[in-house]
């Protein structure tokens, strides 16, 4: 009787143990990456951000955390997504391979902008705080190839508009240059995936 209350405590933690492991691969944000002060609203009141990253799953995934700060509540947590960053690693033709692309954060005239660098590519992705939501006003890239040229792309989703130019890189001179109206929806935080199919 002992002898099998002791094999079905013992199962009983084995069950336990096991659930434990799979939660901590599947998501396990415990390194602190940065943390960012600043206004993202009129309210004179600091709100904050931080990024953390999963140190366990082979990707290394982070996730950005919003704070916003409210008078005599202290601070609220108002987004939560492991999406708008790029993963470190991916999975490549040679295997996992190593994708330093999240470079900064910056809080400016209340304007959120998330950065990402990767070899000879520059891209940012700027929000503004509209009601609860933050909303998607401008994306920037820029890109130097090996034909001496910089290509560069500004979205104004205020005004739907969409800018290209190239130059070259030797004497800046203007090679192509091009203004397109956009129709789209709004875009917001939540919606930016920098997630791609590399990164499963």
């Amino acid at each position: 009787m002992n002898n099998i209350l002791f094999k079905k405590i013992i199962f009983l933690i084995i069950i336990i143990f096991t659930n434990y492991l799979t939660a901590q691969e599947s998501s396990n944000f415990n390194h602190l990456v940065l943390t960012k002060v600043g206004y993202l609203n009129k309210d004179k009141v600091l709100d904050s951000i931080t990024i953390k990253q999963d140190t366990v799953n082979k990707f290394r995934p982070y996730r950005l955390e919003i704070y916003l700060s409210k008078k005599k509540v202290g601070k609220i947590l108002s987004i939560s997504t492991d999406k708008a960053i790029t993963p470190e690693y991916f999975l490549g033709s040679n295997g996992m391979e190593k994708e330093k692309s999240f470079s900064d954060i910056e809080i400016r005239n209340y304007i959120l902008t998330i950065k990402h660098d990767r070899e000879n590519e520059h891209k940012e992705h700027s929000f503004r705080l509209l009601g609860n939501k933050f909303k998607l006003i401008k994306y920037y890239f820029i890109k130097s190839d090996n034909l001496g040229k910089i290509h560069y792309e500004t979205i104004n989703f205020d005004k739907l508009i969409r800018k290209t130019k190239s130059v070259s890189r030797s004497n800046n001179r203007i090679l192509d240059q091009n203004e397109y109206k956009l129709r789209m929806n709004s875009r917001y935080l939540e919606d930016l995936n920098m997630v791609s199919e590399v990164h499963h």
